[in-house]
Formats: structure tokens, sequence, C-alpha cells
């Protein structure tokens, strides 16, 4: 094994190394271009019509809208506790029935370390359902960075029907010598999403994720009915197989239902010492017809605990863009652990999210705020800006005053 393995590995890194040099001068070169023509440009401006007030508020307002652009739902991205990704590369091997795994790199994890902004890396590997006699596999700790370059290679013997059911389990953790290791985050990659047959390599880069509860069981029962002019019944019959959180008692659970952007949350009443509850309660959200295709249903299950915080049972999620008006919907939903899905915004949501963005653009111009924005900007400048409450964050470099992507 050794020798196909580090083949594959020098190929690889011979592959990856090109790529990557060809991709950073690439942006090497369009940074620099940009920077040049940006420099040109204003130039060519000033030595033509001169210096002016004007000029100077006509570059921060660019600055400041550079910022808010950054902030547009459609493409901003969660803040969070967790940051970072990981490229890992996957080939299966037909003949030994062996599953190679490449654990590449991270770029900008986020440090847990109060007195460091530097973070000690390692990463954990955990094939679920468990491989027969497999230990966890971990890669080696590399100290002080938040770029950590591991190129390491683990086998796992799986037949290629094992490998349809398989998921990947990849926590990144900080190594700590005097307490207990830091979780950086996670990524879980199903195995069915690989055709080896079609291509026999695939590396990708995957976004680091908080911690997946893979415990969540059971199914909830619900049924969805419309009625005209805009009503929505949503009832929630009840659970089946829920997953106990507590070793001493069943689970006391109850359910929260929302419709984002209709600004309702309901909750069901809470039922004492059950995995298989059942409520059979109804409740309404004021629904337009014609904002059906926009609009979806979140619950959320619920064990209530005495002693503190709730324990999560799981979420599901009903989309309404095929829910047909004239039929009521009645099924049961696999309950799943669905905090770390790319989030779910409604066109509606993400309208009012602009909206909200662009006001405030216009109450900062206006106002003349952030202060140290509308000054003469000289040298290089990172000005970086987030909102917590929508999940967005912006920013943007500023070389004499110019911006630069």
């Amino acid at each position: 094994m050794g020798k196909n393995q580090s083949k594959y590995e020098d190929d690889h890194l011979m592959e990856e190394g090109q790529q990557v040099q060809k991709v950073q001068n690439i942006n090497k070169i369009h940074g620099l271009a940009r920077l040049i023509s940006a420099k040109r440009d204003h130039q060519q401006i000033v030595a033509a019509q001169g210096w002016s007030k004007q000029d100077e508020d006509m570059r921060n307002m660019q600055i400041l809208k550079g910022l808010f652009k950054k902030l547009d739902p459609t493409v901003m991205k969660a803040v969070g506790d967790v940051r970072g990704e990981i490229q890992i590369s996957f080939k299966y091997d037909f003949k030994r029935h062996l599953l190679l795994v490449k654990v590449i790199k991270c770029r900008e994890l986020r440090s847990k370390d109060l007195r460091s902004k530097m973070s000690d890396p390692y990463v954990k590997l955990e094939m679920t359902p468990d491989v027969e006699d497999a230990e966890e596999k971990r890669t080696r700790v590399y100290p002080q960075t938040n770029n950590p370059k591991f190129d390491e290679i683990f086998a796992y013997p799986l037949t290629e029907t094992e490998l349809i059911n398989r998921k990947l389990v990849v926590k990144v953790m900080d190594s700590d010598l005097l307490g207990r290791d830091d979780f950086l985050g996670e990524v879980i990659i199903d195995m069915n999403t690989f055709n080896f047959r079609d291509s026999p390599i695939h590396t990708a880069w995957y976004n680091l994720n908080m911690e997946t509860d893979l415990d969540v069981t059971g199914d909830l029962e619900v049924s969805v009915e419309f009625q005209h002019p805009s009503s929505l019944l949503v009832t929630i019959h009840g659970a089946h197989g829920l997953s106990a959180r507590d070793d001493v008692s069943l689970a006391d659970p109850f359910v929260k239902v929302t419709v984002p952007g209709t600004k309702l949350m309901f909750q069901t009443k809470e039922l004492k010492n059950t995995v298989d509850p059942v409520w059979n309660e109804t409740f309404e959200f004021e629904v337009a017809l014609e904002e059906l295709p926009q609009r979806y249903i979140i619950f959320h299950v619920i064990d209530k605990s005495t002693f503190g915080g709730n324990d999560s049972l799981g979420q599901v999620i009903i989309e309404l863009m095929t829910f047909n008006p004239d039929h009521s919907l009645h099924d049961y939903f696999r309950l799943a652990d669905l905090r770390n899905t790319e989030r779910l915004k409604s066109k509606w949501a993400q309208h009012a999210t602009a909206e909200e963005f662009r006001e405030s653009l216009v109450a900062h111009a206006s106002s003349r705020h952030p202060t140290f924005l509308f000054q003469e900007h000289t040298g290089k400048k990172i000005v970086s800006v987030s909102c917590r409450k929508a999940g967005a964050q912006g920013k943007v470099r500023i070389i004499d005053g110019i911006p630069v992507k």
C-alpha cells in the first residue's frame, strides 16, 4: 500500500501545486492591474480637474458602498464561532477495496486561544457507521498557525457497497496541552456523493461548520392545508422514535413552528416522559396565495430541561414551492440536525434585509459617519464591518484612498 499511497500523494501534490501557483499568479496579476488602473484613472481626473472636497467625498462614498455591497444577503456568509475551510481529497482503490482520504490543508481557521491569535490545529477523522476495528484517525499537530498544511493520507477498508452508506466526519481541533482541546469546526461528507468509477479522484474545499448532532432520531408527523384567501393551517400530529437525551428518563418534548416572513412563532404543549408524543395541535399563519412559492415552514422539536438549557431533538423544513394549495399535505418527515445547513432565506426575507442595508447606507452617507472613513487616506488600510443579527460581514482593502478587492 505504501507505494500506491506515495504515488497518489506525489501525483496529487504536483497537480495541486501547479493549480495553486497558477491561481495565485492570476490573482496577483489581476489585483495589480486593478490597482494600477484605479491609480491611473484617479491621477488623470486630478490632473484635469484638480483636487476638491467633492472628489474626496466621492472616493469615501465608494469605500462605504463597497462595504455595504459585501453585506448584501445574497452573498453574505454567517458570522459565528467557526470559520475557515479544509481541503480534502478522496480516492478509491478498487483492487484492494480501500478508500484513501488525504487531508491536504486548512485555511483561515479561527483561534480559540484568548492569549494568541494562532491555533495548534490537527484533524480527526471518523467514519460513520463505524468501520470494524477502525480506530479514530488523526493528523499531526501543527503549532502556531491558522493555515496548516497536513498532506497526510488515511485508508479505510470498505467495499463499494459499504462505501455508499458511509459518512466521513472530519473535525478540526486546537490542541491544548493544559486542558481540553478546542473545537474549530467540522464537515460531514456523504460518500454516496462520489462516483469513483467516472472520476478516480475527488478533491474539494469544504466550509467548516458548527458541530452536527448525529444522534438525532425520529420522525415528525404533520399536515399542511391552505384555505382561501390567505390562511395556512399547520397541524402537528406527533413524533415517533425521538432520541432521549437523559439517561434517567425519557424526553419532555414540545415543538416550535414558524413560517419565516410572517413574524409569528407557535409552540405546542409540553408532554412529559415520552419519545412518541401526540399533540394534534393546529396553528394558523396568514400567507397570501401568491406568496406560497417563496415560503417554507420550520419545525423544531425540543426536550424541556428542568435543570438548565433545553436540548434540541432535531428540525424539519418543509418547502412550499411545490405545495398544491388545492390539496392538503399529510406526511412523516425525518428529523435531523439542520443547524449547519445553508441559511434558508426566502426572496422576501432577502429583499427586506437588503432594504435595511440600503437605508443604513443612506443614513451613514448623510451624516458623514463613520468619521474615520470620511477623511483623506494614505497608506494601506483594511476596514471590516459585520452585522451579527443578519449574519453578514464585509471587508474592503484601501490603498491611498482607493478601494481594492
